[in-house]
């Protein structure tokens, strides 16, 4: 089966970048592959945050895991983002070998 990818995205609360940097630092409170997942990566922006996930099944697993986050874990990221919002669908290109290289 492919692996496939989703991402979430959320806007960072007023103040709050330097706070999320320390926590993304710390990795993921959560064992990659206990919950499906081959791959975490996390994109910090001035305003926002991207979470993408890879694995057989991102949304279904992203969704799960949300759910098995504890409610200390939940309730920090809250403090630090709103607007969470999942971004389902994914495309993705590669780039061809030169045919005519020597």
């Amino acid at each position: 089966m492919k692996e496939r990818q989703a991402a979430i995205i959320a806007q960072i609360r007023p103040g709050k970048r330097a706070d999320l940097k320390l926590l993304l630092r710390q990795g993921p409170p959560f064992d990659l592959e206990q919950q499906g997942f081959t791959r975490h990566e996390a994109f910090l922006g001035e305003t926002d945050l991207v979470l993408v996930f890879t694995g057989q099944q991102p949304v279904t697993d992203a969704q799960r895991l949300v759910s098995t986050l504890g409610a200390s874990q939940l309730a920090r990221l809250g403090t630090l983002v709103s607007s969470p919002r999942m971004l389902a669908e994914s495309f993705e290109w590669h780039a061809t070998p030169n045919a005519h290289a020597v």
